[in-house]
């Protein structure tokens, strides 16, 4: 069984945090936001009132020694998880993983020991996936010119994170070229169908894209044709709405201080990047997979928003096990978890903090 606490030092969620904005009928962009403020365990508590996971208060002589605040800790104190994209373990349990990882001759990843942080009374360090070689990037069909790679100097990798920061916080070019051919109709006067119906669509699949199916369905007009004129008018406000809102939505990615591989939007897919598995292998539900495998959870038959999920484990600590994923969730906007992963650390299968239990508890806590 694993431990949890709320950090003292954790704070609320600021008004001005990514999502604020957004309609608080909208539990999906709500619980990503939520989560990535202050952990899937204190995210899940806030939704629903149920405590996800046993937890302990340190003493208050441990708690002053402790150089980082975290949301969970492994039972033997070797692993703890601070919010989504920071992990800490012990660097021989760290040095151990990644030569498991290496075992394997699919396996894409190994693991590097990041600055130093006490945490419990004990040494920790950051945990950094990174990837085996430029060519085990590529085969990921990752950029390796914004990856982390094994072996590189200090200069590069700062280089690469400095390089990546600037371009997420640059919206797609799409968007610039869209509002120039919406400018461009609107002043026509009388813009013609087919030019309209083309915008829409573009105008679409770019909201879909960055801010969610939920964001464009209750944005983006249904008839372009009604008014056309208006229509345009909607389309170059919407346009400029998701220009302010994409570097909020990438907060996480820009803010991080050090660099993690990039992941796709999709649960499985992240897996498949990370550890080289067929389809087959990935849905094979294990009680303890071990590091190299992934859990599985088949979701289909229960109620909320998710068929199913799959996390890539990358180090255990007895019955614990930590994980590196990306979010499962179509309607959420692309920055909310899913093009950087995050980690999430859980308990002994049979247990309420198993992979299976959270899950099947965030599931439901998102509403459907």
């Amino acid at each position: 069984m694993m431990y949890a606490r709320l950090p003292q030092r954790q704070s609320p969620v600021p008004d001005g945090a990514a999502g604020a904005s957004r309609r608080p009928s909208d539990p999906v962009p709500r619980l990503a936001a939520l989560q990535r403020s202050i952990g899937n365990a204190a995210a899940t508590r806030a939704l629903t009132g149920t405590p996800v996971q046993r937890y302990a208060e340190p003493d208050a002589e441990r708690d002053i020694a402790d150089t980082a605040s975290y949301d969970r800790i492994s039972q033997n104190g070797m692993i703890a998880v601070s919010g989504r994209q920071e992990a800490y373990a012990d660097a021989g349990l760290i040095a151990a993983a990644s030569g498991q990882l290496a075992a394997s001759e699919r396996v894409r990843i190994r693991l590097e020991a990041g600055r130093p942080v006490v945490i419990a009374g004990r040494t920790l360090h950051r945990v950094l996936p990174v990837f085996a070689s430029t060519g085990a990037a590529e085969a990921a069909q990752a950029n390796s010119d914004h990856e982390p790679i094994a072996g590189e100097s200090a200069e590069v990798r700062g280089t690469k994170l400095d390089s990546y920061r600037r371009s997420v916080v640059q919206p797609p070019a799409a968007l610039g070229l869209l509002l120039r051919d919406v400018a461009r109709l609107a002043g026509r006067g009388r813009p013609d169908e087919r030019s309209v119906n083309e915008v829409h669509q573009r105008l679409l699949a770019l909201a879909m894209e960055n801010q969610g199916a939920l964001w464009a369905a209750a944005n983006v007009p249904v008839n372009p044709l009604l008014d056309r004129v208006e229509y345009l008018k909607t389309a170059g406000r919407l346009i400029g709405e998701i220009v302010v809102e994409y570097a909020d939505s990438r907060e996480p990615e820009s803010a991080m201080q050090d660099l993690l591989i990039t992941m796709p939007n999709d649960c499985q897919a992240a897996a498949q990047r990370l550890l080289g598995t067929v389809m087959g292998e990935l849905q094979q539900a294990r009680a303890e997979p071990a590091v190299g495998q992934n859990h599985y959870v088949n979701l289909s038959g229960a109620p909320g928003r998710w068929n199913n999920h799959f996390g890539a484990v990358i180090m255990r600590d007895g019955d614990d096990t930590l994980t590196f994923e990306a979010a499962a969730d179509s309607t959420s906007r692309i920055g909310d978890g899913k093009s950087v992963g995050y980690f999430a650390l859980y308990g002994k299968h049979g247990t309420s903090q198993s992979f299976d239990e959270d899950l099947r508890r965030q599931n439901v806590a998102g509403g459907g």
